[in-house]
């Protein structure tokens, strides 16, 4: 009988997705991408090589700009049922992604979405879904390429903070436990 890591390993190496595996298996986001990561099935996102942004440009991008302001776009949030009771309020993450950017006077705006589902043993209770964006002053507009960089980098940096802390507070208001996102990690 397969351990609940080699398990892991044979569902993604079979084609399932990280968001599949956790919910088949009644496990964790987090617990499933740390042992694929552990085994080397997952890479870190690596920066964008040097023929998609320059890197000196990119800092220079970089260096000029400022946050203006931080802002809560969209929260879509439901109980289809109440949770199991005393079972663990198992968060299943369907994506974070970016979107933008959009020009605004003197800058730009850009965000993060994140989907997120809450499962017990009996299936899919509910869910929560976040946009959050932030306008930054820049004398530049970014282009596919800063901005594929920039997604990746900085704007996580700068907005998962706010994910976190809407989560938080939404899943305790919601009558859930709390969950706290993890740290973002690089």
């Amino acid at each position: 009988m397969a351990n609940k890591s080699e398990t892991i390993r044979n569902l993604y190496q079979q084609g399932k997705s990280v968001s599949e595996i956790a919910k088949e298996l009644g496990l964790t986001y987090q617990r499933v991408y740390s042992t694929l990561r552990r085994a080397g099935l997952l890479q870190v996102k690596s920066p964008p090589s040097e023929g998609k942004a320059d890197p000196k440009a990119y800092s220079r991008f970089i260096e000029g700009l400022e946050i203006l302001s931080v802002e809560l776009l969209e929260v879509q949030a439901k109980l289809e049922r109440p949770p199991q009771k005393g079972a663990p309020l198992q968060p299943v993450f369907g994506r974070s992604e970016p979107f933008g950017p959009e020009k605004i006077k003197d800058g730009f705006r850009a965000g993060l979405e994140l989907q997120l589902d809450f499962q017990d043993s009996l299936g899919t209770f509910g869910f929560l879904r976040l946009r959050v964006a932030a306008s930054y002053q820049s004398g530049v507009f970014p282009d596919a390429s800063f901005f594929q960089t920039f997604s990746q980098r900085n704007l996580p940096v700068n907005l998962w903070p706010y994910l976190r802390f809407y989560v938080d507070f939404l899943t305790s208001q919601m009558g859930l436990p709390r969950l706290v996102l993890p740290a973002l990690k690089f």
